[in-house]
């Protein structure tokens, strides 16, 4: 019996949660007009999928008594963009060719040549996917509110934007179109949590505190009402930052109450904001292979199921790819050795090891699938010291943004390691130390 025991090398980092099944997560809307009746404006719409499907349309209502001429904006992923859009009634349509969506890739939408609702309030979106067997996910966004009139030069500023931060501080700012407001909700990306303290505010003497529910930060028992053309600064600390990486921008809204009603007064939403994170690989901490020697070459595969995958990372939100790289020393039997040529071999196939097939990749949080460039099966030529790295997999630039597994024992094509053994091979254990590492850039 012949027995190989790799010792594997490569950053460990324990992927987010799977989106829940049934309903597109994350769902977002923003608008650059929030005014009563602004034309021009845009709407960009954000969402999860949860359901990989061909799709060809997605649907997105809006408020009763939007007008225009839709037109469309940024969309991602490419594979989806050149299409088209149609507003009918509160809804509006976006077609395009059919293409195959990964569960939990991340989608975004932009309309523009939007005309406003004329009625004040707070809407939510529904948004739907479809394919040509009708819907496939649905989800409602958070609400978007529409005042008579507009801040103006709503911000936010963040004292740290990395995912997951604590003790960050939210600073947002505005100057108010009208007088009279005597709270302010401020809304955060999914996920943000802590517990706010009030920090510095401008004007001074508003006093006042503030709540975290859900994504809205509520900043009430302000001790004066805000004045028409007033600048003010409210800062909020003590806040965890959201664990998904992404831009998001701030919903702001001034409010008074009439009687027991809260009554919108003036709203905006700020620039977005980009929240990121590392670049990271997970890789098996060992890999074995066992074959009874026969006199004759053989070839065998990894056959552990926690061992046919590789996770990656790409939070960074550069957009500037990856290169999934992998290098091994020597595999070594006391004074006994395997050539460093032909031994070790990586594919998409536990079945053959010519086998062409890329490993299978699904996306383990929001994503854009990687554009894969590398020919398998892929050979790895060992060496004594300082063993060269080859790629593995490759996202080209724009692509591999988000959590992707590769492989996977359950997949179609999982990720195979593969050794080589001569007919001539002495007996024993053979150990390698393989180094898995990514790069930024392709």
């Amino acid at each position: 019996m012949l027995a190989l025991v790799l010792a594997c090398a490569a950053g460990l980092v324990v992927a987010g949660p799977r989106a829940s099944a049934a309903t597109l997560t994350s769902a977002l809307w923003s608008t650059s007009k929030t005014a009563d009746g602004a034309t021009g404006a845009s709407y960009t719409y954000g969402f999860t999928a949860t359901t990989a499907a061909a799709l060809d349309e997605i649907t997105m209502t809006v408020p009763t008594g939007t007008a225009g001429t839709p037109s469309v904006g940024t969309v991602s992923p490419a594979s989806i963009a050149g299409g088209s859009v149609a507003l009918s009634g509160t809804t509006l349509t976006y077609s395009f060719t059919s293409v195959t969506i990964i569960s939990n890739e991340a989608i975004s939408v932009q309309i523009n040549g939007i005309t406003n609702t004329t009625t004040t309030g707070s809407d939510t979106s529904t948004i739907t996917t479809e394919g040509s067997a009708g819907a496939v996910d649905t989800g409602t966004t958070d609400s978007v509110s529409f005042t008579t009139t507009a801040l103006t030069t709503p911000g936010l500023s963040v004292s740290s934007t990395a995912v997951g931060a604590t003790g960050v501080s939210y600073t947002f700012t505005f100057t108010t179109a009208s007088t009279g407001a005597t709270s302010v909700t401020m809304t955060v990306p999914p996920g943000t949590a802590g517990t706010p303290t009030l920090g510095t505010v401008s004007p001074t003497g508003l006093g006042g505190s503030v709540s975290l529910s859900g994504t809205v930060l509520t900043y009430t028992a302000i001790s004066l009402s805000l004045l028409s053309g007033q600048a003010v600064s409210i800062q909020v600390n003590g806040l965890t930052n959201t664990t998904t990486a992404g831009s998001y921008p701030s919903e702001i809204v001034t409010e008074t109450t009439v009687i027991i009603t809260t009554v919108l007064v003036n709203s905006g939403f700020t620039a977005a904001v980009s929240f990121t994170g590392p670049l990271t690989v997970t890789a098996p901490g060992s890999l074995t292979w066992a074959v009874t020697l026969n006199g004759v070459n053989q070839s065998v595969a990894d056959a552990v199921a926690g061992d046919q995958q590789l996770a990656v990372s790409d939070e960074t939100l550069t957009g500037a790819g990856w290169d999934v790289t992998i290098s091994a020393t020597t595999f070594t039997n006391g004074a006994h050795t395997l050539p460093n040529t032909g031994t070790f071999v990586l594919t998409g196939a536990v079945s053959s090891i010519t086998a062409s097939t890329a490993p299978s990749l699904a996306c383990t949080l929001s994503c854009i699938p990687p554009g894969d460039a590398v020919t398998y099966p892929v050979a790895i030529t060992t060496a004594a010291s300082s063993p060269s790295p080859v790629s593995v997999y490759e996202a080209s630039a724009g692509s591999g943004l988000g959590g992707i597994l590769l492989g996977g024992s359950s997949s179609a094509d999982p990720f195979g390691w593969w050794v080589n053994v001569p007919g001539n091979a002495f007996r024993g254990s053979y150990t390698s130390t393989v180094t898995v590492a990514i790069a930024s850039g392709p």
